[in-house]
């Protein structure tokens, strides 16, 4: 071959391979990957739209799960329900002349004692639109609770107020002057533990998460919840004053709102009191047959005997 086209074959031969080179990656590993779809979708730009529409996707749809999740009033926690928080003070409304109102007074230092446990029987009578609720109160095992019931009853502190939290298959609960879950009646009673368990039906006092003491809030069982019993080992203790012996189809109809019309202290002689008159009676019977004794034998010469 002429050596002019063997140079001229080795320049052309000098320059393919130059190009084929330009089409290498560096490393000499092969020629540069383009990927195809969907695997392109997460490189370069694309990756960040791809991360941002599957992060929006997602939110979305844990969103809208926790919309249609079942409501859990059966299974609920204890301290979210019928629980209040410690009463705050209050004062009675007044004109701008500093004359108090015929506004019912909610606010007190302390309970008067108004019952007498032994000698009477109590029922409460709550009536609403929807119809009344009888009570029975436990006067004799919870008397101070039933007292301090009683006193804010028969003091109209209950009329007008709402049931500002009904959770169904739960309890119903109200006894808050606000109706927000944090009014009280400007005192505490102390808690009276007894055996009684809140079965379907039974009412307690709402207290504070791990106090002993409550104000004026109350709820009645739609059940029979043994979290809230005396001999529970997971959380706070409620102790039934009293159960509903009328109206429980009232109570399984009421919603948050709806108001207490008047709460109405019925009081009957306890059948069960003790009668100290007939006692007394008895006393004078055996005086009378002492002093009758006495007539015929001298007391006096039987304790010089002795």
């Amino acid at each position: 071959m002429p050596p002019n086209r063997r140079r001229q074959r080795q320049q052309q031969h000098r320059g393919q391979r130059s190009r084929r080179q330009r089409r290498y990656v560096s490393g000499g590993q092969g020629q540069s990957y383009k990927p195809g779809f969907p695997m392109n979708l997460f490189t370069g730009r694309a990756a960040l739209a791809t991360f941002a529409a599957v992060g929006v996707v997602l939110m979305v749809a844990g969103i809208s799960l926790a919309a249609f999740l079942p409501n859990r009033g059966g299974d609920a926690d204890i301290e979210d329900l019928p629980t209040a928080p410690a009463a705050e003070e209050t004062v009675p409304a007044e004109t701008d002349d500093g004359a108090e109102t015929d506004v019912v007074v909610r606010n007190y230092e302390f309970a008067e004692y108004v019952i007498d446990e032994l000698a009477e029987t109590y029922t409460a009578t709550i009536s609403t639109a929807k119809g009344d609720i009888v009570i029975e109160l436990f006067a004799d095992i919870a008397p101070n609770t039933v007292n301090s019931f009683v006193f804010l009853a028969e003091n109209q502190y209950f009329d007008g107020i709402i049931f500002h939290r009904v959770e169904p298959n739960f309890v119903v609960q109200g006894g808050d002057p606000t109706g927000t879950g944090f009014g009280g009646p400007g005192y505490q009673t102390a808690d009276e533990p007894n055996e009684i368990p809140n079965e379907t039906g039974t009412i307690a006092m709402a207290k504070g998460s791990g106090q002993a003491y409550f104000g004026s809030q109350f709820f009645i069982n739609l059940k029979h919840n043994p979290g809230l019993d005396f001999d529970n080992t997971r959380g706070d203790r409620f102790y039934p004053f009293g159960r509903v012996i009328e109206g429980m189809d009232v109570v399984f109809s009421l919603v948050k709102g709806d108001v207490i019309e008047s709460v109405t202290i019925t009081r009957a002689p306890n059948p069960d009191a003790p009668t100290p008159e007939a006692e007394g009676e008895g006393d004078g019977e055996g005086a009378g047959d002492a002093e009758a004794d006495g007539e015929s034998e001298d007391p006096g010469d039987e304790a010089g005997d002795n």
